[in-house]
């Protein structure tokens, strides 16, 4: 069989009663045709935009296809090939500002297909462009690195604007501490007597939203003039540089905050992410959670820390040995073999917080001691 050459990331179909997604498998497949994927750890570049995005991505990646693939429901996504080799390749996914879908031709038997229902949580069903808004705002934003959105195509910068008001709105979904927000690079066409003074006016206005630094970590703005038909690659020069600079950023805030994804971790939490979203669209996804699915916490660790504890104290064991104990069986029991090394705080703060809390206070009651001790 040929290998597959399909990019479309996710589908919508609408009833009258609810949306359906339908994923077509691609991140499972591109995992695939990496040749470490537990060992490499991608960036996701999504680019949205019609022509002026279509010129950009010719230019900058003339090897891939995803510049000329037809445009199939919310999104597509593919590997940059010249970096997937590379510790840190990067993912090229590309949308248009109405997300308008052409229908494929036949029936797709390359890859494996899954579909999602969404009933919506009220009664009223949303309009289509206020679901899909939701699935950029709530799913997709969740493994984005950086969203190019390109002004020319969505109508000028008010409109880019609009948009991202609409996004910070609705509200990001990652409940960890610290969430890695996706960095913004909006890429203008305007003459540069007026250029300074439409960025400064699309910057106070999203800024000034009172969600936007809950849904995105940083914002950008460049210019790029006159792109014609066919486009060098020089004359998107400065917006590379500028690219290249927002994923490595990106990249380093994923570190710092233990967040840096494998290809293999990418494709299994956006599975579960997919799931979530599609049982409670508005609810929101813990990455910590999700990877603890099959090695959940035990129901009665909270008995056990204080069965523990009563018994250092009845042998008459220092106090310090038994914290040391118990932190050192907690770590070990936190990263399952395979598990994404996530913050040892954030995990804890997730997953063990509670019970250790009710632990100590069950163990307090039986001994009849204060809580100030």
């Amino acid at each position: 069989m040929a290998p597959c050459t399909h990019v479309q990331w996710l589908t919508v179909r609408q009833d009258e009663t609810n949306f359906e997604l339908q994923y077509g498998n691609r991140l499972h497949n591109i995992t695939k045709r990496l040749p470490q994927p537990s060992t490499q750890y991608p960036s996701v570049v999504l680019f949205i935009g019609n022509s002026m995005k279509s010129k950009a991505l010719r230019a900058l990646y003339p090897q891939s296809a995803i510049s000329t693939c037809r445009k199939f429901g919310i999104a597509n996504i593919c590997i940059d090939s010249t970096t997937e080799n590379e510790e840190h390749p990067v993912l090229l996914a590309e949308s248009v500002p109405n997300y308008a879908q052409a229908k494929s031709r036949g029936k797709q038997t390359c890859h494996e297909t899954s579909n999602h229902p969404v009933p919506w949580p009220s009664l009223k069903i949303p309009r289509r462009q206020e679901f899909i808004d939701h699935v950029q705002a709530r799913l997709l934003s969740l493994f984005t690195d950086v969203i190019c959105l390109f002004a020319q195509d969505y109508g000028g910068l008010d409109a880019v604007a609009e948009t991202l008001v609409t996004w910070a709105t609705i509200g990001p979904a990652s409940n960890l501490e610290h969430p890695i927000r996706p960095r913004l690079l909006i890429v203008a066409d305007i003459s540069g007597s007026h250029f300074a003074s439409e960025a400064l006016r699309l910057q106070l206005k999203v800024l000034s939203h009172p969600g936007f630094s809950n849904s995105f970590s940083s914002l950008n703005v460049i210019n790029v003039l006159g792109a014609s038909g066919h486009t060098p690659r020089g004359h998107f020069s400065a917006f590379e540089q500028v690219l290249t600079e927002e994923i490595r950023l990106q990249r380093a805030a994923r570190i710092n905050t233990h967040t840096l994804f494998s290809m293999v971790h990418i494709a299994a939490f956006f599975d579960l992410a997919l799931q979530n979203f599609a049982l409670s669209p508005l609810s929101t996804f813990s990455f910590i959670r999700a990877s603890r699915e099959d090695f959940k916490v035990l129901p009665n660790f909270a008995h056990h820390l204080s069965s523990f504890m009563s018994v250092f104290a009845d042998n008459k064991l220092p106090d310090h040995i038994a914290w040391e104990f118990i932190a050192s069986v907690i770590i070990l029991d936190a990263f399952p073999p395979d598990m994404h090394m996530f913050n040892p705080s954030e995990v804890f703060r997730i997953l063990y917080r509670g019970a250790c809390g009710l632990g100590i206070q069950e163990y307090l009651d039986s001994r009849q001691l204060s809580t100030d001790l």
